[in-house]
């Protein structure tokens, strides 16, 4: 009898062990994309991205479809080649710190309710529109949907 109460004990802590685990990482990928996408955000106030803006490409199509990036640790770099060597460092930090993340930056209506968020940006008229970065990444299962878990103003 005592075995049974020992080992259903153990099992029991082994359990709660396991979730703490699972959980305790699942809060460390949020604090990083919600740390990351506040620190973009403040990046963009500051007017990180107004040289990057060309009149051809919108800049923020940048931050989720990075191409080759110049290399200004050994030299200095022009404004325009500071900006993007900063936003391909941003996405680094990013994977490295959350896996698997999927970015997007769009125009869309700020929702406060965690429920209305999609990856899709709203076409609609609003008056409550924002420039958004939506950062997602899954979280076990199905790896091809899983929502936006974090959703944040850029400007």
């Amino acid at each position: 009898m005592a075995l049974l109460l020992v080992t259903l004990s153990a099992s029991a802590l082994i359990s709660t062990m396991v979730t703490t685990r699972i959980q305790m990482a699942s809060n460390a990928r949020f604090s990083a994309a919600f740390r990351l996408a506040v620190e973009l955000s403040d990046w963009v106030r500051q007017g990180g991205m107004k040289v990057l803006a060309s009149g051809t490409v919108d800049p923020f199509d940048l931050v989720d479809q990075m191409g080759s990036v110049p290399a200004c640790f050994g030299a200095a770099c022009h404004a325009e080649a500071a900006a993007l060597f900063y936003l391909h460092h941003w996405r680094r930090r990013l994977f490295l710190k959350v896996p698997n993340a999927r970015i997007v930056v769009c125009e869309d209506d700020i929702s406060i309710s965690p429920a209305s968020h999609h990856w899709s940006c709203d076409s609609g008229d609003s008056s409550f529109k924002a420039r958004v970065i939506k950062i997602g990444w899954p979280k076990g299962g199905d790896e091809s949907q899983f929502p936006p878990r974090v959703v944040l103003a850029l400007d």
